[in-house]
């Protein structure tokens, strides 16, 4: 398999890591960055976070991302009068960037601006349905601030277009395009089509930034090799089919087995702030598909989660005849991280052996076996539902 992008690690303390994102040849025009919090981490691995709680962990995430981000772009530099904040409706409330920007840098006089923004499949692709509500209000010389959960594109694409028609009709200057994400590279197909618009358009246009929160996804896609994938939706964590995960999201995912078999990264962000009910429903159908194809295929655990996130970096050799070394995990990960210590290595791989001990392995193995994780989760998502708050 040929690695095209690779991550380096250009800042890290208790609060925020940072890397950016790298290319052997054929660099981006973008400045690429994965930013992994606790708080993020916690609110993606856990789709029953739900409703405030969701937003609130979302906030603190990514004020905690920004500030560590700017000893790498100086955003606190940014004098706040020319910052809009450019909300994509409804998703983009979700990562409450108005707010952030005050708690990461005391903006004061930063201004806001909406777009709605439905999409629907059309044939192969998804169109936008509905983008009617839409208030600019953007400074000149802007540095503009937006967020979204990025799966297809369409949504940020559109939102660009009546951002770019809006400034030309009002003779303003754009200077900066920041963007935050949990999604997959088509946020950074976009982003770089439109990066070099804006540098043909404005003259003074300086960069544009693009922030995934935890890594870059896989989207799924028809020819996706698993039972139970939303095409074009759904955002895995398996390297083999694209994703690019932080060293500290891996780690996240060895906390329990339940959190890699999940079918998506975050789910419907707008339901799970918006709609909590809806999306707690949405996830119960997901997991009642899997004890469905669990049970009719007799598929064990061991199978199912190695499609949705391989352990084999983790294991001696590809026969699977035993659990490797940190040192091997090393050699094997190189490709795909600079700037991991040692130490970190030997505890992310401790961290692997903690949750999948040997036993645990063989037992997974058994043919049947994802069906009992399957209904252990089932019954979890419907005693939520008898909560009396």
């Amino acid at each position: 398999m040929k690695i095209k992008d690779y991550l380096v690690r250009k800042f890290k303390d208790e609060t925020a890591a940072i890397y950016t994102i790298e290319r052997e040849s054929d660099a981006s025009s973008l400045h690429r960055y994965i930013v992994s919090t606790r708080d993020t981490r916690n609110m993606m691995n856990f789709p029953e976070i739900i409703n405030c709680d969701f937003t609130e962990l979302m906030r603190n995430g990514i004020t905690n991302a920004l500030k560590s981000l700017n000893h790498l772009e100086k955003l606190s530099m940014i004098n706040s009068r020319n910052v809009n904040v450019y909300h994509i409706l409804r998703g983009g409330l979700n990562f409450q960037i108005r707010d952030v920007l005050r708690k990461a840098f005391g903006y004061k006089w930063h201004s806001s601006s909406y777009i709605s923004s439905q999409r629907v499949k059309e044939g192969v692709q998804f169109v936008i349905s509905e983008d009617a509500y839409r208030k600019f209000e953007v400074p000149n010389n802007a540095t503009v601030y937006s967020a979204d959960i990025v799966a297809s594109g369409a949504s940020l694409d559109n939102s660009l277009v009546y951002l770019e028609k809006y400034l030309e009709q009002k003779q303003l200057e754009l200077k900066n395009f920041i963007f935050i994400t949990i999604g997959g590279v088509r946020a950074e197909e976009v982003l770089e089509k439109w990066d070099k618009r804006f540098k043909q358009t404005h003259p003074h246009y300086e960069r544009t930034v693009l922030i995934y929160l935890e890594g870059r996804f896989a989207l799924g896609s028809t020819a996706t090799p698993l039972a139970n994938v939303l095409p074009d939706t759904d955002l895995l964590r398996n390297y083999k089919l694209g994703a690019l995960l932080s060293p500290e999201f891996e780690h996240s995912q060895f906390e329990k087995i339940i959190i890699a078999l999940e079918g998506c990264a975050i789910y419907d962000g707008g339901k799970k702030a918006f709609e909590p009910v809806n999306h707690i429903i949405d996830v119960l159908e997901f997991w009642e598909k899997q004890r469905d194809f669990a049970k009719k295929e007799t598929v064990s655990l061991w199978q199912e989660y190695n499609a949705r996130f391989p352990l084999d970096m983790y294991l001696r050799d590809k026969k699977e005849t035993g659990i490797g070394t940190p040192e091997l995990l090393k050699e094997r990960k190189a490709p795909y991280w600079k700037g991991v210590s040692d130490d970190e290595y030997v505890r992310l791989f401790k961290r692997f052996t903690w949750l999948w001990t040997k036993e645990r392995i063989a037992s997974s193995k058994r043919p049947g076996s994802l069906r009992a994780v399957c209904e252990k989760k089932i019954s979890y998502l419907n005693s939520l539902f008898k909560a009396s708050v």
